[in-house]
């Protein structure tokens, strides 16, 4: 009967027409492997009296996991989360159902009952404390998981991290990173993650570095697979960066955001809003924003304060972007099934980014003062009959603006290592670094101002296609940064950078290598036997020495003379010595390990020049659980000089995963 009326389209029968409640426990595994379950379940969800009987809680229950089919798991999840009324009667059980089913299915059936939970969860349906567990265990199972179910649990864990404090889901993205079918999402979920700290963070000083992080992660998410979310949230950032570095918000940032939006609607046109389409719906909120910081740029056109009235408005607007404007996903119900509005999310940070420049054009800008208290004055006798929600907070954030003014509050003092971090990795000749170094020491705010410019630029300049790599990449280089200050500067630095992106790809490509591909170049990669002779340092030295001149690199290979010995690779781009020590090891791969084995002689190449170098490991260790991730296989160590040197020496280790199994024999 209940097929008859779907295929009519007559009204659907109720259970008793059926055959009543018994029909649940009698004909119960028949009806649960029944192509038409969904509708079933609809029919049970709309009977109050049933979804309320422990017989058609147990059997919405048992449905709720039963199908082995993802389309038609797909329809069961969506006919349950359609009806709250039955969803809020199931509670947490249903959850815990679906919990259940993606500890024991790792594939695309796993991944929807994952999401099924995680949309209960957001809802407020069931307890978040579950869920986190879940994905604070998925750590240990990524190597097992399957692209399907991968795609599924990085929406969920972005999702869920917007939402409910939890640490250990950014570990896990960080993860994800390295799994090649959704590192671009993983990439993009990360970034999102930290403009939201960026946002939410009370100073400037905390502010800016988390957003120059989530500009590097969107560039890493659209550098792989054209995504027009990254592409668009990525503009975004580049408009407020440039704002707050006195820089120009230029016309091709603003199209770029328009571009993203338009792609993303025609994408989703004709289609049933999703689970998260409540962030991409926030992209039109970024758009307001550009716009209002396009206008209150022109402030620093003269002729602009003819008309001072707009000018005066379009810098209040920035001034209070961050209470009148939504830019991040809300919070506390807006994923619910009954469409209740959220929760706005409080952004001090972005006020904290932004204030300053307003503020400085106001104290510039002769009778600036004045203008505002004008301005002021004509708001509070405007009439009250101003619908506008926004007017009053406007009104606060515009008196607060002129305390702020009145108490000649100025925007943080430049850092004296400005001009140095201009000036690093320019390709300039000495002379004319010197020259602009000796300028901009005598004009510290100019010199911090380009510095900011510069660290934006470089943010949303991709690295490499592949995130992991990318990610690796900047993470080395931070370390490096903290760890070897004085030694890690200008050329050399750029140098070593430059060794590093390669020394990363040359990592990912061995890793990700099928046995036997690269021929007997690459035997010393192979699944070892028993007693065998293990492959020589050599042997990888001589594939990399190939690889780094494929690149362009003139590096060669067993030099004599450093450090009164012979290093195995040596490369002289300009004035300073780059030099990689190679290694294999069977024992112990871990990086106390190779500090106490072989950093000894790795730090003896840097008798002179900068105390910073590398070391590459063969790690021939057996893998029964298989091989580890590009970015745990790469490391940062600084330890004391020998012989009373006082200048520490910096290391970059890398390990190149040897003695592989092919996947099946795991």
């Amino acid at each position: 009967m209940l097929v008859d009326a779907r295929r009519t389209g007559a009204p659907p029968p109720t259970l008793a027409e059926l055959g009543g409640p018994a029909l649940l426990t009698e004909a119960r595994d028949e009806l649960l492997d029944h192509d038409d379950l969904p509708a079933l379940v609809s029919l049970l969800c709309n009977e109050s009296i049933t979804r309320a009987s422990p017989a058609g809680q147990d059997f919405l229950l048992a449905a709720a996991e039963a199908p082995d089919d993802p389309l038609l798991l797909e329809d069961v999840v969506t006919a349950l989360l359609t009806h709250p009324d039955a969803v809020r009667v199931l509670g947490e059980d249903l959850a815990d159902v679906w919990l259940d089913a993606s500890r024991t299915r790792l594939d695309l059936i796993g991944g929807i009952a994952l999401e099924a939970c995680a949309r209960l969860v957001l809802a407020g349906i069931a307890s978040h404390h579950g869920l986190v567990d879940r994905l604070r265990r998925m750590r240990r199972e990524l190597a097992r998981i399957d692209e399907d179910f991968a795609a599924r649990a990085v929406r969920v864990a972005g999702a869920l991290a917007e939402q409910f404090p939890a640490p250990e889901i950014p570990p896990l993205l960080e993860h994800l990173l390295g799994h090649d079918d959704v590192a671009d999402d993983a990439a993009f979920e990360l970034g999102m993650l930290t403009l939201r700290q960026a946002f939410t963070a009370a100073t400037v000083d905390e502010a800016r570095p988390q957003l120059l992080k989530a500009r590097e992660y969107l560039s890493d998410a659209s550098c792989m697979e054209e995504r027009p979310d990254a592409v668009g949230f990525g503009a975004a950032l580049d408009a407020v960066l440039a704002y707050t570095t006195g820089a120009t918000v230029s016309d091709d940032t603003v199209r770029r955001l328009q571009d993203a939006i338009l792609d993303i609607r025609l994408n989703l046109l004709g289609l049933p809003p999703g689970w998260r389409t409540p962030r991409l719906d926030t992209l039109a909120t970024w758009q307001q924003l550009l716009d209002t910081l396009v206008h209150a740029q022109d402030a620093d056109r003269e002729g602009s304060w003819l008309h001072a009235a707009a000018v005066i408005t379009s810098l209040v607007d920035v001034y209070a972007a961050h209470r009148s404007l939504d830019l991040l996903t809300p919070t506390d119900g807006s994923l619910s099934p009954a469409g209740a509005p959220g929760a706005s999310v409080s952004t001090p940070g972005l006020h904290a980014l932004l204030a300053p420049r307003v503020e400085q054009t106001l104290l510039a800008r002769e009778g600036g003062l004045a203008l505002l208290d004008q301005w002021l004055a004509e708001l509070s006798s405007a009439s009250e009959s101003d619908q506008d929600p926004t007017t009053p907070v406007v009104r606060e954030q515009a008196i607060a603006l002129r305390e702020a003014l009145s108490a000649g509050r100025q925007g943080p003092r430049p850092k004296p290592e400005g001009p140095a971090t201009v000036l690093a990795g320019l390709p300039l000749p000495p002379d004319d670094a010197d020259r602009l170094s000796g300028f901009l020491a005598a004009a510290p705010e100019l010199a911090a101002r380009l510095a900011d410019m510069w660290q934006a630029r470089q943010a949303r300049e991709p690295v490499d296609e592949i995130p992991a790599i990318a990610t690796s990449y900047r993470k080395t280089r931070t370390d490096l940064r903290q760890q070897c200050p004085h030694g890690y500067t200008g050329q050399f630095a750029t140098d070593i950078d430059r060794m590093l992106l390669y020394l990363l790809r040359f990592l990912d490509l061995r890793l990700n290598e099928t046995q036997k591909f690269g021929g007997d170049a690459r035997k010393y990669l192979r699944r070892l036997k028993k007693d065998e002779v293990k492959p020589l340092e050599k042997e990888m030295g001589r594939d990399l020495r190939d690889f780094l001149r494929g690149q362009g690199l003139r590096v060669e290979l067993e030099v004599n003379n450093i450090g009164a010995g012979r290093v195995d690779i040596a490369w002289r781009p300009h004035a300073e010595l780059i030099t990689l020590e190679l290694k294999r090891d069977w024992a112990n791969p871990s990086w106390d390990a190779y500090t106490r084995a072989f950093l000894p002689q790795a730090i003896s190449y840097q008798v002179n020049g900068p105390p910073v170098n590398f070391l590459v490991v063969l790690d021939l260790t057996d893998k029964p659980d298989g091989l580890a991730s590009v970015p745990a296989c790469v490391h940062v160590r600084t330890v004391p000089g020998p012989a009373g040197d006082p200048r520490p020496r910096t290391v970059i280790m890398l390990r190149i995963q040897g003695n592989k199994r092919d996947p099946h024999d795991l």
